[in-house]
């Protein structure tokens, strides 16, 4: 199915134009419109004054930081625009983060596809929101990316779960612009069977094959590397454009204590990663 709408969430002015070029790119191959999304948060810390009322400087302080900040990436988004033939439009929304949220998550809802900066360090659940809630797969465009480029070559980990089925299913229209799509499965399993190792992956690859897409397959052991090292690693060897992955296997917390896949690729990615919850 053909992108027709793409939401980009922009939380800095300086990740703005690797984010607007991505959704640009993709917007010319599929005729796509591009609604830019930026939520302008205010959320006052409990600082009181002697009458135990909000001090109204504080706040004031707060509503003038976030106005500036939304006015740069407003800045930085026109001038992305003015250089570009796509069809676009600017939807901000202000308020708590809670209130802000809200009309972000509707607005993601009604696209087909949505675009975000790697999320800033310190801050990998920036955009949970939009990923628990929104419905809609989130291509994330690592920091270092200077460039876009198109989604030639193309990594799916597979892993049978219900996140990365929908964001396999839901990235067709990007898909179909792919030279070459590789389904990796790692085998985490004790008990190795190769019949099973090629199962694991054969029955998503028919599936995809009669959309007409050249889909190989490709099982391996991690080694006794993390899962996201074995991710990684094969996404350089592949020189994969894009991975497409589940998200968050175990709960959000687990991952920030221990690590899991999800939290650690997108601190550390080089890749565009295509993810769905």
């Amino acid at each position: 199915m053909p992108v027709k709408t793409i939401a980009i969430i922009l939380t800095q002015a300086e990740t703005t134009r690797p984010v607007f070029e991505a959704a640009e790119a993709i917007a010319s191959e599929q005729g796509a419109h591009i609604v830019a999304l930026h939520g302008e948060v205010i959320d006052p810390p409990p600082v009181l004054s002697p009458l135990d009322l909000p001090d109204s400087s504080v706040i004031a302080g707060l509503y003038d930081a976030a106005a500036e900040k939304s006015a740069r990436i407003k800045e930085a988004f026109e001038a992305c625009v003015a250089r570009s033939g796509a069809s676009c439009e600017w939807r901000p929304f202000k308020g708590s983060s809670g209130a802000a949220n809200a009309g972000l998550i509707d607005s993601v809802r009604a696209a087909d596809l949505v675009i975000a900066s790697q999320p800033q360090r310190g801050n990998v659940s920036e955009h949970d929101a939009v990923l628990f809630e929104g419905g809609r797969p989130i291509l994330f465009i690592p920091w270092i990316e200077k460039d876009f480029k198109k989604f030639k070559r193309v990594l799916i980990a597979w892993d049978g779960s219900r996140g990365v089925a929908r964001a396999t299913f839901d990235s067709l229209g990007l898909l179909h612009a792919a030279e070459e799509i590789e389904i990796l499965t790692v085998d985490t399993r004790a008990d190795k069977s190769d019949e099973a190792s090629y199962l694991a992956s054969a029955e998503i690859a028919a599936a995809l094959a009669r959309h007409g897409l050249k889909v190989t397959t490709r099982t391996q052991a991690p080694e006794k590397l993390p899962i996201s090292a074995v991710l990684e690693n094969r996404c350089s060897d592949f020189g994969a454009d894009l991975m497409i992955m589940g998200a968050y296997g175990t709960s959000r917390i687990m991952e920030r204590i221990f690590g899991g896949v999800t939290h650690v690729l997108l601190e550390s990615m080089t890749t565009p990663v295509l993810m769905a919850r």
